[in-house]
This record gives structure tokens, C-alpha cells and sequence, in this order.
């Protein structure tokens, strides 16, 4: 069967075969009842279709039907004045058995333009019918098998009703080993970059329910993916490279799961576009949410923490217990993806930090006093200390003010007098002098802390980097923090 291509200006064929095989077709027609159609089991053999996508996005099997200006289109009241109330034809198909197919795929709306093969097409579709029974639609058993691009293995199975309206489905399918080169004009188009290599397989499936709700899955494993260089004037870029790096495992491997839902009764819905969107909303994570995306093969999150940031607690650069859980994974996810590099920056605020950071100063000074009092009974400082207890805490203050060389209250001998311990804090938490270079220091060992942390994860020192500490003026929502970047090779 030839067409008039619509851009080529010249016949081309749409569907041919070379044998057609129907055993039997029953017509039925009468005066005031529905006209009945059955074919019976149907073989088609070697036949090839021709399916082309033009460069307004049109595909070519709607171009097929053209309307005729000679004829006179009636309106729906002509139409009832002068033909009685048609009833739909009940029509019976199959099974059908397709033997040897063919079909040639272009896509000239993509540039430059993108054409697939499908072949050694071979499979079964059972019976079906227009008509439902007992007001459910009957699904016929498909079975489809061939090869794409010469090299992929393609299968499709379930159910689906041709005839069926809404459409309805329940089908699976499967391609694997699908070379992704010859889809670089795609990946040009909607991310600026060109594929050099790489494989894909997949699985899918698609359930349409009666009401025309879609669901779908669809899992991708992608193997040994790689992009060539951004080209130049592409419409869109996008951080392929880095989301690659992130996804991938240590044997190049990236594994997706995409699930679609929606309604095909919604004139809105696409499901290229919704696949398209998740793809893209996934990509650009690499760089909105890297660690969410590097993260995503082990959970994902931490308790809802963003993990790209270290949190600290105010004027502290001790790693709390949620942050050491945040950094466990983190370095999991890294030890499999050898081509990334982390760079740690630490950040403090004087406005935001000065009381703490002094508090923190006064506890260093507690502790210290309980190191110098284990020595000097002979005792291993650096064993015996680990924390200070509320009940040792009053006694260690005192030496601390004792000790300390700072202006106190004396009595009318001149000699330092006893005062509350909430006095005695106050006191020495206002000798203590806090500014932006000690809250660079306070930065700058928040960021080693998380480095050091990382390393001791067995990530290698050539992966990790330590950036230049900042202080900062804190906004509404700002924690004392260390912050994670990631880079690729």
C-alpha cells in the first residue's frame, strides 16, 4: 500500500506483505440491527510497515484520510433529519498470527533525524471484539518477539483490545542490549549532549483500566553510558555527565525505576512528555539534589536532612549522632562510584554563633581542668577523661574561675570572695573573646571533622578535598553546617 509521503513529495510504502492468509469473513446485515463482522483466524507473512514522524511532530497514519472539499460536510441536525440512528457494528478479529514483520520508524521531527528497525517481528494475537460481555471488555492474549536496531532482543506479552473503547491494556514488555548511539540526535536535542557508547535494556509495563487511567512502570538499566562533548547551539543542556557519574555503580551500571500514572482521558496527559519529565526532573538533580541522586540506590535522605549539608550543633565541630548517619551513607554510595570527588566547606556565623561558641570555650576549660587534676594523681588523662558529669561540673568550675586570670569580686580584704555558680559562668563567658577569626577556626574544623570522618570510611584521599572555610551571615533557615559538593573526573 504506497502514500503520497508528505514531505518527500513522492509515493512511498505505508504497509505491504507478501501473503495474507484470512480463511473466512462473516457479514451480517439487516434492516434496524447492528451489522456483525467476524474474520476468522488471519495469518500475515512478511509484510513490512512504514511509520514516519514529519517535522511538525504529525505521524504520517494521520494523514491518511483527507477530507474532500467537494463534499459537503452535514451537521449533526442534517444528519438526524435524513439518516436514522446507526448502531455500531459488532466486529470479531482473530486470533491473528504475524509471521517475518518489518517496520522502518523516522523521526524527522527530531534534528539531525532518527530512524529504527524493527525486525524478525513474529508473534500472536488472540481474539477480540468491539463488543464487551456482561459490560466488561474482553482482552486478547498477545505474544510479540523480534529484534531492534539488528542487535536488541524485543518482547512484548499480556493482553489488549484493539477494538476496545477506551483503550485497553495489559501488556509487558521487554529490550535488551539496545545499542544508544544510533540516539544521540535525541539526547542532542533534549540535553546538548551526544552519546559515544552504551547499552539499554528495559522493562515496562502498561495497564489501562475502562475508565482510561494509565499505570505504568518502567525500569532502565543503562550500561556503560557515556557523552561525547556539549555541542554547541543544542536547545537545552543539561548536567548528563555529572548525573552519569552519580548514578552509575562501580561496574557503570545505572538502574531507574520510573513509574507513570495518569489519565489518557485527559487531553493534557502525554506519555512521552510525562517520561520525558521524570527522565529530566531525575537529571537535573545532579545538580539541585546530588547526594539525594547519589543516595537514591541506598534510601535515599536522612530523616529528611538535606545531605549535602553536615549539621552542627551551635558552636560546635562535633559530628552528632544524625550526621554520622548521614555521612555512613554517603561514603557507601561513593566507595561505588570511583569517578566522584567531594569537597568539604565548613561554615560558621559570628551573629548567629558568638554565645555558643563561648559556651563550648568555657566546657573546653572544664575539661582541660579535669585532664590537669587525672595527671596530677597519676592517672591517664587522656583514658580517664571522656565527658564531665553534672556532679563533677561544680567543683571543676570553681578551680576553672580560681584559676583564671580575670577581674572578680573581692572582699574587704582584697581577697577573691565565693560567688554563685551562675555568677562564676557569667563571668568567665564574658573574659572570653570570640570573633570572625576564631569563627573561621570554628569553620575551618567543621570542615576537617567531616573530612576526616569520610576518610576514616575508606574513602581515598585523592577523592576528597577540603575548600576554603567561610563565615557567613546567617538567613531564616540557616544551620551551623558543613557543605558536601561533588564533582565528576
Amino acid at each position: 500500500m504506497p502514500v503520497e509521503g508528505p514531505d518527500l513529495g513522492l509515493a512511498e510504502e505505508l504497509l505491504s506483505w507478501k501473503s495474507l492468509n484470512v480463511p473466512g469473513i462473516s457479514l451480517t446485515m439487516a434492516p434496524g440491527t447492528a451489522t456483525r463482522v467476524q474474520v476468522r483466524e488471519a495469518t500475515l507473512s512478511d509484510f513490512f510497515a512504514r511509520i514516519i514522524v514529519s517535522p511538525q511532530g504529525r505521524l504520517n497514519l494521520q494523514d491518511l484520510l483527507k477530507p474532500d472539499a467537494a463534499v459537503p460536510v452535514s451537521t449533526p441536525a442534517t444528519r438526524a433529519a435524513t439518516e436514522p440512528a446507526a448502531l455500531a457494528a459488532q466486529v470479531t478479529v482473530g486470533p491473528i498470527n504475524l509471521v517475518n514483520g518489518k517496520v522502518l520508524f523516522s523521526d524527522h521531527f527530531i534534528k539531525p533525524n532518527y530512524s529504527a528497525d524493527l525486525t524478525e517481528l513474529n508473534g500472536k494475537l488472540g481474539q477480540f471484539a468491539s463488543e464487551s460481555q456482561g459490560g466488561v471488555v474482553q482482552l486478547a492474549d498477545l505474544a510479540l518477539r523480534g529484534r531492534a536496531e539488528g542487535t536488541a532482543t524485543l518482547e512484548v506479552t499480556g493482553k489488549v483490545n484493539p477494538l476496545a473503547k477506551p483503550l485497553a491494556l495489559d501488556i509487558q514488555g521487554k529490550v535488551r542490549d539496545l545499542d544508544l548511539a544510533p540516539l544521540t540526535a535525541y539526547s542532542v536535542k533534549y540535553a546538548g549532549y551526544g552519546i559515544e557508547r552504551g547499552k539499554l535494556s528495559m522493562d515496562v509495563k502498561y495497564t489501562v483500566q475502562p475508565d482510561g487511567q494509565l499505570a505504568a512502570s518502567n525500569n532502565l538499566v543503562l550500561n556503560q553510558l557515556g557523552f561525547g562533548d556539549k555541542v554547541e547551539g543544542a536547545p537545552n543542556s543539561l548536567p548528563v555527565k555529572l548525573a552519569v557519574a552519580l548514578l552509575a555503580d562501580s561496574k557503570g551500571v545505572i538502574d531507574l525505576n520510573l513509574p507513570i500514572s495518569g489519565s489518557l482521558n485527559d487531553p493534557q496527559f502525554s506519555i512521552g512528555a510525562v517520561v520525558w519529565k521524570v527522565i529530566t526532573n531525575l537529571i537535573g538533580k545532579a545538580l539541585t539534589a546530588p547526594f539525594a541522586l547519589l543516595t537514591h540506590a541506598f534510601g535515599g535522605g536522612n530523616g529528611g536532612q538535606d545531605m549535602s549539608n553536615v549539621v552542627f550543633a551551635p558552636g560546635s565541630s562535633e559530628l552528632m549522632p544524625a550526621a554520622v548517619q548521614g555521612l555512613d551513607q554517603i561514603a557507601k554510595a561513593l566507595l561505588d562510584k570511583p569517578a566522584l570527588r567531594v569537597t568539604v566547606v565548613g561554615t560558621a556565623s559570628l551573629d548567629a554563633e558568638r554565645d555558643a561558641l563561648k559556651r563550648e570555650r568555657l566546657k573546653a576549660q572544664i575539661l582541660a581542668e579535669k585532664r590537669r587534676r587525672a595527671a596530677v594523681s597519676g592517672q591517664d588523662a587522656e583514658a580517664t577523661v571522656a565527658a564531665v558529669t553534672e556532679a563533677e561540673y561544680a567543683a571543676l568550675l570553681k578551680n576553672v574561675y580560681r584559676r583564671a586570670d580575670i577581674t572578680k569580686p573581692r572582699n574587704i580584704v582584697g581577697l577573691a570572695k565565693d560567688i554563685p555558680q551562675a555568677e562564676m559562668e557569667k563571668l568567665l563567658l564574658a573574659s572570653i573573646t570570640v570573633n570572625e577569626d576564631a569563627m573561621r577556626t570554628l569553620a575551618l574544623q567543621r570542615g576537617v571533622v567531616v573530612k576526616d570522618y569520610l576518610a576514616s570510611r575508606k574513602l581515598t584521599s585523592e577523592r576528597l578535598f577540603l575548600g576554603a572555610a567561610k563565615t557567613v551571615a546567617p538567613g531564616a533557615d540557616w544551620k551551623p553546617r558543613a557543605e558536601l559538593s561533588v564533582t565528576n573526573r
